[in-house]
């Protein structure tokens, strides 16, 4: 668990990098905008990797999930997981889409 400190410093870290990049933020927070296109999406992916603000990758992603682009993501994701681990733990894949279909 992080110290209230910690958390408090990554709050006025990123609080910092949406004043220094509004723009930015604002592509990521409004779903349909014209700008936001494969391209930039792949951009404001690093950048937010590069800067550690791993839980926006997933706001972004879920904010956009109706553009074309990301159509197929979750399916790709979940084959690719699949593949990668199919050898050592298909008994247990098997047994999470079950729990998921209960």
């Amino acid at each position: 668990m992080q110290n209230t400190d910690d958390r408090t410093n990554e709050t006025l870290r990123f609080l910092k990098w949406i004043r220094n990049y509004s723009g930015w933020w604002y592509l990521i927070c409004t779903p349909g905008q014209e700008q936001m296109n494969l391209e930039m999406m792949k951009m404001l992916i690093e950048r937010l990797y590069r800067e550690g603000f791993y839980e926006i990758i997933f706001v972004l992603l879920m904010v956009h999930r109706n553009h074309p682009a990301l159509s197929h993501l979750a399916e790709y994701l979940f084959l690719d997981s699949c593949i990668a681990r199919w050898d050592k733990e298909k008994d247990h894949i098997i047994q999470e889409i079950q729990l998921f279909l209960e």
